[in-house]
């Protein structure tokens, strides 16, 4: 907070002094003869243009006894210094030294008995501290009670005195910055420490809702800051939950390697059968290892899409192609009812990843004998690509899981949950959208399958 002191310290006293410099500057500018001769109180005025009559009605001492009562009045603002030949006053006070050099001196040369008498107006430096004291002494009349202790007659109060006045101003403005500088530094303070605390594997670190609840740029920055805290423990969290799933999914089949080679070893005349065992564990495992690596790279934003304009109903139609022996070999039916021809403008093999691993998961898990159709049509500017069947379904509170990764709603069917993980990221990467729910029939309480509907923002080319 020290320096933040220091510095609205020095903004105020700056600002202080460049307005006082420019109402004085622009006063002064702002200043002409005519202005100043306007600005002489009625006393000085009547004194400079009647000076003359009074001399010729009753010579100077006529002049020096009005002159003396009016100067004794504390409320008077100017002094008429009345000097002679010599320039000296002829009241016996003090003439300044730049008297001459003033341009509010106001001068007026009568001639008394041949000898010139210059009159001269200047303000009174002590002004206000006598009117003040004048105010004082009409509020309280010395003659109607005592006078306040250790404060001479002939004084002001002492809050009239310039170095009170000073004193006033340093003090307000050192509270003012401290002030200040204490309602800009503890946001900050707090903000520090909450980031401190995220290196010490504190990921859960929030501020707090005092900080939040602030309607200025603090309480956005501290919204924004558990925002970010909160992803940063997700990502976190996620990644530590990849890295399980990951070393769970290798286990398995490492372990069946293990299991061959020790059964190649006890049987060595199976060593055929072994090998084509260990063959297609290899591959299995080739495949995980590649669908980690695709997750990895989509999860971490390190796939840049080269969009281009796809042909979408030839995708469709390659995949489908190449799904319908699986199909057929789980005796279910495969249907394909598209647009005829259906471009958008994506990343062809992401795409193609996404849409086929949409179709293979819904052969997958639709179960023996069901009926998978793939349905492509134009809505809104949108291509829709609905991928649905008649199995099972999905259990209503799994539904919400069905894009994590490694999830697999069948533990006993094959795979390793990542195909629609994929699907979902590389459909992002893509720019569209995809969801999956659940179809019922007509009673709304009997599943009818599961559909997943892919959008993409394109152009219909046919």
């Amino acid at each position: 907070m020290g320096q933040l002191f220091w510095k609205f310290l020095l903004a105020f006293w700056l600002a202080l002094v460049l307005a006082f410099g420019a109402v004085f500057t622009l006063n002064q500018l702002s200043q002409s003869p005519e202005q100043n001769r306007a600005q002489l109180s009625p006393q000085g005025r009547f004194f400079l243009q009647n000076a003359q009559q009074l001399i010729d009605a009753g010579g100077v001492p006529l002049l020096r006894t009005l002159v003396q009562n009016w100067q004794a009045d504390p409320m008077a603002r100017e002094q008429l210094l009345m000097l002679d030949a010599t320039g000296a006053d002829i009241l016996g006070r003090e003439v300044p030294a730049d008297l001459g050099q003033n341009p509010r001196t106001k001068h007026l040369v009568v001639h008394t008995a041949g000898q010139p008498l210059q009159l001269v107006l200047v303000n009174k430096d002590n002004f206000w501290q006598q009117r003040a004291f004048a105010m004082r002494e009409r509020l309280s009349p010395r003659d109607t009670g005592p006078r306040e202790r250790g404060l001479p007659p002939s004084l002001p109060p002492f809050w009239f005195h310039p170095l009170f006045l000073l004193m006033a101003v340093i003090v307000t403005s050192i509270a003012a910055s401290l002030g200040l500088a204490w309602y800009f530094a503890a946001p900050v303070r707090q903000l520090k420490t909450a980031l401190s605390e995220l290196p010490q594997r504190q990921w859960q670190t929030q501020l707090s809702s005092e900080m939040t609840g602030r309607r200025d740029e603090f309480g956005a920055l501290a919204r924004s800051f558990n925002q970010m805290a909160q992803q940063v423990y997700q990502a976190i969290v996620s990644q530590r939950r990849l890295l399980h799933d990951v070393s769970h999914e290798l286990r398995s089949p490492l372990a069946r390697l293990q299991l061959l080679i020790g059964l190649v070893r006890q049987h060595p005349a199976d060593l055929d059968n072994a090998l084509d065992k260990v063959e297609a564990e290899a591959a299995r495992l080739d495949q995980l290892v590649g669908e980690i690596l695709t997750f990895s790279r989509l999860e971490s934003g390190e796939v840049q899409p080269r969009l281009e304009l796809v042909p979408v109903h030839e995708l469709l139609d390659s995949i489908c192609a190449d799904a319908m022996l699986e199909a057929e070999s789980r005796q279910q039916q495969l249907e394909l009812v598209q647009n005829p021809v259906a471009i958008v403008q994506a990343d062809a093999e992401l795409l193609y990843r996404a849409l086929e691993n949409v179709v293979r998961n819904a052969i997958k898990y639709a179960g023996s004998g069901a009926f998978v159709r793939v349905e492509s049509l134009w809505i809104d500017g949108e291509l829709l690509v609905q991928i649905s069947d008649n199995g099972p379904g999905v259990a209503p509170e799994l539904l919400p899981l069905l894009f994590n990764p490694f999830f697999r709603a069948d533990k006993s069917n094959d795979g390793v949950g990542l195909g629609l993980s994929i699907a979902l990221r590389a459909v992002h990467t893509c720019g569209g959208r995809i969801r999956a729910e659940n179809l019922w029939q007509a009673d709304g309480c009997t599943p009818a399958g599961l559909l997943v509907e892919i959008r993409l923002p394109g152009q219909s080319a046919g």
